[in-house]
C-alpha cells in the first residue's frame, strides 16, 4: 500500500517526507513541516466539491475547520487505477474527546449544538442521495425488527447452539417486545416539518471526531455529512456515551442540558431522544454482527457484548422511564 500511497501523493502540489498510518488514513508530512491527512472517499467527486464549499462556509463563519487539499489539476479527489476514491484534508493537532472525563463530554454537546446552530445558514441544497426523510428512521427500524426475526429463525432451527445462541434465544423475546413499542411510539409522534428539525447534520459524531486543540473543540471528519433530523447526531453521540457510562440517569440529563443551552429541544425532539434510547440498537447490532459472520464457531467477542448488554438492562431501563 506504501508504493501506492506514494504515487497517490504524487498527484498533490507537495513534498512529502514520510507517511504514517492512522486509523483509517494515512498521515503525510511534507517537506514544510506540515501533515496533511489522506483517505479514501466515499463518493462522487460532485460531494467532494460541496463538501469543499460546505467546509470554506464554516471557516467564513468562525469555525476553526479542516479543508480539502485539491490536487495538482485543481481536483478535490484523486481516483486511482483501481477506481478507489481519495481526499486529502488538512490536519488537526489535538486530542480526542475522552469520553470517561465529564468536562470533555459536556463540552462535547455543546460544540455539537453550536454546529447544528450554523449549519442552518449554509444556502445550497444538497442532493437528494445525501438526505434522509422524515420516515427513514420509521423504515431502518423495520428493516432492523425483521432481521431480528430472521436471526432467531435461524438459531431457533438449528440442532446445536453455542453459547452465544443459546443466550440470544433466552433473551429475544425481551429485545423484540422493546423493538416493537419504539417502533410503534415513533410512528405515533408523527412527522414534523422539516424546515424546524431538519438540517445538516455531522452524520457520524462520536468521541472520535471532536478534537481539543490550541485553537478550541474541534469537529473532524465530515465526509458523511447529510440533511437528517437534528436529534439523530446527537442520539448517536448520547447513546455511545450512555453505554460507556453504564446509563447513567443523572450524567444523561447533564448532557441534554448541556445542548439545550446553547440549541432549545422541544417536546417532539425529546420525545424523539426517548424513542431512539428505547430501541434496542446494540441487541441488534450484536445481532446482525454474528448472522453476518463465520456462524459454525462461537463468537467469544459476540458473547461477551450481549452479556454486557444484559448487564447494563436495569440501567438502561431506569433511564427510559425518565424519558417517557
Amino acid at each position: 500500500m506504501y508504493n501506492r500511497t506514494e504515487i497517490i501523493l504524487e498527484a498533490y502540489p507537495f513534498e512529502f517526507t514520510d507517511i504514517q498510518k492512522g486509523r483509517g488514513v494515512y498521515v503525510c508530512l511534507d517537506s514544510s513541516g506540515g501533515r496533511k491527512i489522506l483517505k479514501e472517499f466515499s463518493g462522487s467527486a460532485s460531494k467532494a466539491a460541496l463538501l469543499d464549499r460546505f467546509l470554506i462556509y464554516l471557516k467564513e463563519q468562525g469555525s476553526y475547520v479542516e479543508q480539502i487539499v485539491y490536487t495538482k489539476e485543481g481536483q478535490p479527489l484523486f481516483t486511482d487505477v483501481d477506481g478507489i476514491r481519495y481526499y486529502m484534508r488538512t490536519w488537526m493537532e489535538g486530542r480526542e474527546c475522552d469520553t470517561r472525563n465529564r468536562e470533555d463530554v459536556l463540552c462535547a454537546v455543546r460544540r455539537l449544538a453550536q454546529f447544528h446552530l450554523k449549519t442552518a445558514g449554509f444556502a445550497e441544497k444538497l442532493p437528494e442521495t445525501m438526505c434522509r426523510m422524515p420516515d427513514f428512521l420509521e423504515k431502518e427500524y423495520e428493516r432492523h425488527t425483521r432481521e431480528l426475526h430472521k436471526v432467531y429463525h435461524y438459531i431457533k432451527a438449528k440442532k446445536k447452539k453455542n453459547e452465544f445462541e443459546a443466550y440470544f434465544l433466552n433473551e429475544y423475546r425481551y429485545y423484540l417486545n422493546q423493538a416493537e413499542d419504539a417502533a410503534a411510539r415513533l410512528r405515533e409522534l408523527g412527522r414534523k416539518p422539516q424546515a424546524d428539525y431538519f438540517g445538516i447534520c455531522h452524520g457520524d459524531y462520536s468521541q472520535h471526531n471532536l478534537l481539543f486543540t490550541p485553537q478550541g473543540a474541534v469537529i473532524i471528519n465530515y465526509e458523511r455529512f447529510c440533511q437528517d433530523a437534528y436529534i439523530s447526531d446527537f442520539a448517536h453521540f448520547f447513546r455511545k456515551i450512555m453505554e460507556k457510562h453504564n446509563w447513567n440517569a443523572a450524567f444523561g440529563m447533564d448532557m441534554i442540558r448541556a445542548y439545550q443551552k446553547v440549541r432549545s429541544l422541544d417536546s417532539w425532539e425529546l420525545d424523539q431522544l426517548g424513542v431512539r434510547m428505547a430501541y434496542p440498537e446494540k441487541f441488534w447490532k450484536v445481532a446482525n454482527h454474528y448472522f453476518n459472520s463465520k456462524k459454525s464457531w462461537a463468537n467469544n467477542r459476540d458473547s461477551e457484548k450481549l452479556a454486557k448488554i444484559c448487564q447494563q438492562e436495569h440501567e438502561r431501563a431506569a433511564f427510559l422511564k425518565i424519558m417517557r
